[in-house]
C-alpha cells in the first residue's frame, strides 16, 4: 500500500460486546516499548468501560512448552495458525517459526528443534476465553489478509484498536443523532 492510501478496516472487527480478548505480552521488554504495552492496555481498558469488549485479560506468553493443564506457546500459535488458514488470512509476519539446528554438544537429541517468534503484543478474540480451540477463535491481532499473492495487508494490534475506537466513535455519534463526518464550512 502506498504512502497516499488509505488503510482499508480490517476484516477482524467487532460485530457485538459479546467479546472477551486475550493480550499476550513478551514479559522480557525494554521500558520504551513497556510504555507501548502499557498504552494498548488502557486502549482495552477503554473499551471495556464503553462496553465494546466484555473483559479482557493481560498475560505474559507461556514458555516453548508447559504443563499439560495449561497451553504452551507452541499450542497457541498453532491454534491461531489454524484460525488464519480456516479465514484465508495468516499470522505472520508476526508471528514466526524456525527451526534451530541440533546442538554441536550432544546435550539434547541430535534433531533440529522448532523456535516460535511472537509478537511483542497479540490480541486473540473470542466469545468465551477458549484461544486454543480455532473454531471459538473469533480473531488473533496482528494478522495478515491474504487478498492474493501481490495484494497482502497486515494489520496491527495498533490499528486495529484505532478501527474499533473509531467505530465506537462513530456509533456513538450515531446514537446521538449527530452525523460522524465532519461537515466542512458549515454547509451540508
Amino acid at each position: 500500500m502506498s504512502a497516499g492510501e488509505s488503510a482499508s478496516s480490517p476484516d477482524v472487527a467487532l460485530e457485538s460486546a459479546d467479546l472477551r480478548i486475550d493480550c499476550y505480552v513478551r514479559s522480557d521488554v525494554p521500558a520504551p516499548i513497556a510504555e507501548t504495552v502499557d498504552g494498548v492496555i488502557e486502549r482495552l481498558e477503554s473499551l471495556c468501560e464503553a462496553g465494546r469488549i466484555d473483559e479482557y485479560r493481560v498475560t505474559s506468553w507461556p514458555p516453548e512448552t508447559s504443563a499439560a493443564s495449561a497451553p504452551s506457546k507452541g499450542d497457541l500459535v498453532a491454534a491461531f495458525e489454524r484460525w488464519a488458514d480456516r479465514d484465508g488470512h495468516s499470522i505472520e509476519p508476526g508471528f514466526r517459526r524456525r527451526q534451530l539446528p541440533a546442538s554441536p554438544f550432544g546435550a539434547e537429541s541430535a534433531t533440529s528443534r522448532e523456535r516460535v517468534r511472537v509478537p511483542v503484543v497479540a490480541l486473540a478474540l473470542s466469545e468465551d476465553g477458549t484461544v486454543t480451540d480455532p473454531a471459538e477463535l473469533r480473531g488473533v491481532v496482528p494478522y495478515t489478509e491474504r487478498l492474493n499473492t501481490a495484494d497482502e495487508r497486515t494489520y496491527t494490534v495498533d490499528e486495529w484498536l484505532s478501527a474499533v475506537e473509531s467505530d465506537a466513535a462513530d456509533r456513538d455519534a450515531s446514537a446521538a443523532g449527530r452525523d460522524p463526518s465532519p461537515v466542512l464550512g458549515g454547509q451540508r
